[in-house]
């Protein structure tokens, strides 16, 4: 990647995958947090998204579908983030097959960061054939 990335994980992802993913991305320069790390639990996603830049926060990965409230989309614009939210059908999978697709998924979302449209909101599809994220707003 040419350019360093800082990206948050949501309160509803499990802070310990925003420290593996940090480990694995530290070398390449890259930051990966939780929000719980910069904000109080149950902070509105509008604080996060407005305070994202502030931090210095490029990415905000999510299960929460932020599409659907005009108040997160101006937020995220204002913001210039890229939002990328797991599709539903990740919801029923243990922790382990998550991270597991979520590191699978990663590099693909280092790229989004430098390539995709900003602002804007990425659906995460579960299966990996894809190979793609669907914009959604």
């Amino acid at each position: 990647m040419a350019s360093r990335m800082k990206a948050q994980i949501d309160e509803n992802i499990a802070p310990a995958l925003a420290k593996a993913l940090d480990c694995l991305v530290e070398a390449n320069g890259h930051n990966v947090i939780h929000v719980t790390d910069l904000h109080a639990r149950g902070t509105p996603d509008t604080q996060l998204f407005i305070r994202a830049a502030e931090f210095g926060v490029d990415i905000h990965v999510t299960h929460d579908h932020h599409h659907r409230s005009q108040e997160e989309k101006e937020a995220i614009s204002e913001s210039q983030l890229l939002v990328f939210v797991l599709e539903k059908s990740w919801m029923p999978h243990s922790f382990f097959e998550k991270a597991s697709r979520l590191v699978h998924w990663w590099p693909r979302i280092m790229q989004g960061s430098e390539s995709l449209q900003r602002p804007g909101i990425y659906m995460v599809p579960w299966r990996t054939e894809s190979r793609r994220f669907i914009r959604v707003a």
